[in-house]
């Protein structure tokens, strides 16, 4: 396990901007949203028990032995601290109808939180209710990667929806759901 990653440092000097490098990440932005992806939120027990959830678009499978997931987290999001040093999270897989939730936990700050939308989840950790899947995980390992934070997170519980249903996704800048031929 890593120790948890430092805050990113205000003292940093930032580069001057360049307009032309500023052109060419808005554009690998727009390329990348040409991929479609899944949508989670993960969620957390902060100081006092309080809930912080977060939306992410970045959650991959990395190993069957252990069973590792990762998700990337934004170095200057404002629940930085709380995720990059957090011991334990759980993940909630959205299902379709939830866009609603998507977007209420991809807001800054945790100021929009609904104790109603969790419920206490796969070991024990917030998960958004009636989810797709919940995956309880403990960190295993923090690694800086340009302007994110890279966690990885050990499989702990997990638990899946019995009556199944369909993913949220996201694509070209918005939520949306899967066509599927029957």
């Amino acid at each position: 396990m890593s120790d948890p990653l430092p805050s990113p440092s205000p003292e940093r000097p930032v580069p001057a901007a360049d307009p032309a490098r500023e052109a060419e990440a808005r554009a690998f932005r727009q390329l990348m949203g040409q991929f479609a992806t899944g949508v989670a939120v993960v969620a957390l027990r902060g100081e006092g028990g309080r809930i912080s959830a977060m939306t992410i678009n970045s959650l991959v499978s990395l190993s069957l032995s252990p069973m590792l997931v990762s998700w990337s987290l934004q170095n200057s999001a404002s629940q930085y601290a709380a995720y990059a040093g957090a011991s334990r999270f759980a993940i909630s897989i959205l299902a379709e109808d939830q866009a609603v939730l998507a977007r209420r936990y991809a807001a800054r700050g945790d100021s929009a939180l609904l104790p109603g939308d969790f419920e206490e989840g796969a070991g024990g950790l917030p998960a958004i209710r009636g989810a797709l899947g919940q995956i309880a995980c403990r960190r295993f390992a923090a690694h800086p990667a340009g302007d994110h934070t890279l966690i990885i997170g050990e499989v702990i519980a997990m638990a899946r929806r019995p009556s199944g249903g369909r993913p949220l996704v996201f694509f070209g800048g918005r939520f949306g759901g899967l066509e599927q031929d029957h």
